[in-house]
């Protein structure tokens, strides 16, 4: 027994001395897997390419209407215009375009896209073409549906720029006006432009900044007024020499100067014949110039009225004078047409009072409704005679006629 015991405790101490003496080995590490991360799922959406649309074009709804004389992109040089007829002007315009228009309109007045509130100052309302003007804009105003506020500047430039003055602090939408003094009125279009108020005039200043105008083409309404009374004394077999007498404004207008020009340009093929400028504002001042000139100038042979109250003016002076000078006109106010029916005028150069009104309000709506407009409206102009004057009287008074008017049944 003692034998085994001493066997198995060297057995033990030889498995204990072969334990220390084995190398050691390090642990097996379990190998590493990284987990692929899978790429996130990108959903691919449609772009669809959208292009920028630009807003749409607002379009002149009386451009069918516009017969334009030269580029309308281009400004029209209504300074080189007066001043080949001898008016100098410094005028800006500040739209492009100039165009011929209708006496009536073939397309709608606009309606304005809000309740604008615009003002209108005319020069003028005694002469029946001034007050033909004012109650054409107020039917206008009507029809396009926007507020007016009026003035009757009668001829006084500082009461139209008060009432300028007065629609600036209002802050009115625009302003339509038919200046007084045509280079005066530079001070309330300066002021309507630091303002930032849009301004539309009847008839063209000689000053300042517009955004358009509405005019005649004045050099041919006196052209033809020329054309008229030189058909006149040629037929009637007058000897082409003598004076001939003219009456106009006493201040420049641009009007005034334009059909001057006109006129006075039809006689100088005749060097014997002298041309005599007289002035006035009212009939009465021109009546009193006109008989003073038929009693001054014996050799008289024919005479012209540049507007309608130096025309009846001088009519009235022939009349009380039972004088044979044969006499023109432009402007058809119904004396006139009478006078030319009674044989005491022998013709006009005319143009619609209402066509104008209603031009500059179409101007004025469609700008503000942002529509592009020309700068400058050229009306017509028609030749009256004892040939056509029942129709044309017809023509420029609708609904009225003129034996009515001679029989005094319309006003």
């Amino acid at each position: 027994m003692r034998k085994i015991t001493l066997i198995a405790s060297l057995l033990l101490i030889l498995t204990l001395i072969l334990t220390a003496c084995a190398p050691t080995v390090a642990p097996t590490e379990a190998p590493v897997v990284e987990e692929e991360t899978a790429a996130p799922v990108v959903e691919e959406t449609a772009v669809e390419a959208t292009e920028a649309t630009e807003p749409e074009a607002i379009v002149n709804p009386n451009a069918a209407d516009f017969t334009y004389v030269g580029d309308p992109d281009t400004v029209f040089d209504l300074n080189k215009w007066y001043g080949d007829v001898g008016v100098e002007a410094a005028v800006t315009i500040r739209s492009a375009g100039a165009a011929k228009v209708p006496d009536v309109m073939t397309t709608a007045m606009p309606k304005a896209n809000e309740k604008y509130t615009i003002g209108f100052s005319v020069y003028y309302t005694v002469d029946e073409v001034g007050s033909m003007i004012l109650e054409s804009m107020k039917a206008a105003a009507e029809e396009a549906g926007v507020e007016l506020l009026i003035n009757d500047a009668n001829y006084d430039q500082n009461a139209q720029n008060q009432a300028i003055e007065q629609w600036i602090l209002q802050d009115v939408d625009g302003v339509i006006l038919a200046p007084c003094d045509f280079t005066g009125v530079k001070t309330a279009l300066d002021a309507l432009e630091a303002a930032g108020i849009p301004v539309v005039t009847l008839n063209a200043p000689l000053a300042g900044s517009v955004d358009s105008l509405v005019i005649g083409d004045t050099v041919e309404q006196g052209a033809i007024a020329g054309a008229l009374l030189e058909k006149a004394l040629l037929d009637s077999g007058k000897e082409m020499k003598g004076t001939i007498v003219y009456q106009t404004l006493p201040f420049v207008h641009p009007n005034a100067a334009t059909r001057a020009k006109g006129f006075v340009d039809t006689f100088t093929k005749y060097p014997d014949i002298k041309i005599v400028e007289l002035t006035g504002i009212s009939p009465e001042e021109h009546y009193t110039a006109f008989d003073g000139a038929l009693k001054a100038y014996p050799d008289m042979i024919g005479a012209w009225g540049l507007y309608s109250s130096a025309t009846i003016g001088m009519m009235n002076a022939k009349t009380a004078n039972n004088s044979d000078v044969l006499l023109s006109s432009v402007d058809q106010d119904k004396p006139i047409l009478k006078g030319i029916y009674d044989g005491i005028i022998v013709g006009t150069a005319a143009y619609s009072s209402i066509a104008p009104a209603r031009w500059c309000m179409s101007q004025m709506v469609n700008l503000l409704n942002g529509a592009p407009i020309p700068g400058v409206l050229f009306y017509a102009t028609k030749e009256i005679t004892p040939d056509n004057v029942v129709d044309m009287f017809e023509y420029y008074y609708p609904g009225k006629t003129l034996q009515d008017y001679i029989e005094g049944k319309v006003q």
